[in-house]
């Protein structure tokens, strides 16, 4: 059975709303699957909760997952949190605080756009959307890139990183205190593409058996770090970092786990090949 278990819709920084992507992922020949945004369960409220009966009819098990932003050693990593009770009080109060600081520092980000490039260059209709709970930076580079303000995404992403101070601190839970959260939510914690953090210079699998101890339960094995990122992997060393992770996972007792990072049908079609028509 092919299963997903990273995937990202309309209420985080991904294209799809949340039952188009289960439809789209069930023509993929997706049977299982977790839809993990950035630090909301929006997905799962979206129209009454629609998506679970849009997974039923499709033929879809849908497992309620997120992405967390949280902090190990000083520096950001992802964290997924699998199987977790939508209205579990520490889980909801986290994403509560961290929605409202996204939502605190868009609006300062998008006075600063408008100073810098005119009351016309952005809306709020661009950036706040119905149904977008987990407001992101890409939410307004994409739509400047797209009316000319930037010649690409990367050099949106550099102009707010110069110029983008707003302030706002959006928390990001230490890993421990994240893991914690995500078990008394009643889910299994998963490390998100490790490879990036090696590949980085960090010694993510020299850290395995602290955050063992300290309860994660996984770690994301199937990911296509050469597909998503051919400037960082197109020399086989994610195939190689897959091995080595493989083996200490088996040794730690670790669940191991396969996501694509679909944001968009095209991520879905790199992935998994043309949906059949």
């Amino acid at each position: 059975m092919v299963a997903d278990f990273h995937l990202h819709t309309s209420a985080s920084d991904g294209d799809l709303d949340p039952g188009a992507l289960v439809a789209r992922a069930a023509a993929h020949g997706i049977r299982a699957l977790a839809i993990t945004d950035h630090d909301t369960l929006g997905a799962y409220r979206w129209d009454e909760g629609a998506v679970f009966a849009e997974a039923r009819r499709r033929g879809v098990e849908l497992t309620v997952g997120i992405e967390l932003d949280v902090v190990l050693d000083g520096r950001e990593v992802h964290l997924l949190g699998l199987g977790v009770d939508k209205g579990a009080a520490g889980l909801s109060a986290h994403l509560d605080a961290v929605g409202g600081a996204r939502r605190e520092r868009a609006r300062r980000e998008l006075a600063l756009v408008r100073e810098r490039f005119g009351d016309q260059s952005l809306a709020e209709e661009d950036v706040f959307v119905p149904g977008r709970e987990s407001l992101m930076r890409p939410h307004l580079i994409r739509p400047l890139v797209a009316r000319g303000r930037f010649a690409s995404y990367q050099s949106g992403r550099e102009w707010f990183h110069a110029n983008a101070r707003t302030g706002v601190v959006v928390p990001k839970p230490a890993i421990a205190e994240a893991i914690g959260m995500i078990r008394a939510a009643g889910g299994e914690s998963v490390l998100a593409h490790p490879a990036y953090y090696w590949k980085d210079g960090f010694p993510i699998l020299e850290r395995l058996p602290a955050l063992r101890s300290l309860g994660l339960d996984g770690v994301e094995l199937d990911y296509p770090y050469a597909s998503n990122s051919p400037e960082l992997f197109a020399d086989g060393d994610a195939e190689r970092f897959t091995t080595f992770l493989r083996a200490a996972a088996e040794r730690l007792g670790l669940l191991l786990t396969r996501g694509s990072d679909a944001h968009a049908p095209a991520d879905l079609d790199r992935v998994y090949g043309p949906a059949p028509a």
